[in-house]
Formats: structure tokens, sequence, C-alpha cells
């Protein structure tokens, strides 16, 4: 039997509700956070983020509805990001059946 690395934390895995509430709260949360620092980097027209994403378009100025989709291309794969860590450090993801499958596949 091999060992794996993988989840580094093997003790809080989602194995109860309050546990899975948690983790939940901390992979939404950091999405969040994501998602509202990357609006704020996009309303300041001074920022790296905002000329950047602005040359890409090239307008004169981002729209809203322009900042709501780079907005929301970004924190989607922020989430994906976000996940993926999760996955790693506590095997987030497996539900409340996380315990009956030991080492699933990655890739």
């Amino acid at each position: 039997m091999t060992s794996t690395m993988f989840p580094l934390i093997k003790h809080f895995r989602a194995t109860t509700y309050s546990k899975a509430f948690i983790l939940n709260a901390i992979a939404t949360a950091a999405i969040a956070a994501f998602a509202i620092e990357m609006r704020l980097a996009l309303d300041d027209k001074y920022s790296k983020v905002h000329g950047y994403f602005n040359n890409i378009i090239m307008k004169e100025e981002l729209t809203e509805s322009d900042k709501m989709l780079i907005v929301f291309g970004t924190a989607f794969l922020g989430a994906l990001i976000v996940y993926h860590f999760m996955y790693m450090f506590v095997g987030y993801g497996g539900g409340l059946i996380s315990p009956l499958i030991p080492r699933a596949k990655y890739y």
C-alpha cells in the first residue's frame, strides 16, 4: 500500500455537517475576497490591473459591463484555483462520502 502526501491535512475532511460548512465557508470567502479585490482594482484608473485589461480591450475606458465580465471570468478562474488548493490541502470536494472513498484519482 502506497501512501500519498495529499491531502496535506488528513483530519479535517468534510465528514460531518459542521466541517463541511466550515470548509465551504473558507472556499466561498476566498473566492469572494478575490472577486472584490479584482473589482476594486478595476475601479482604480491608475492600477496596473486596470491598465492591463484596458490595453487588452483597447477602449478609452472600461464600461461597467466590461468590468462585470472581467470580474466574472477572473472569479471563475479563481474559484477553480481555490477548489484545487482545497482539494490538495484537505481533500475538499468529496462531500459527505469522502470517508468512503479514501483515494480518488486526481488526474
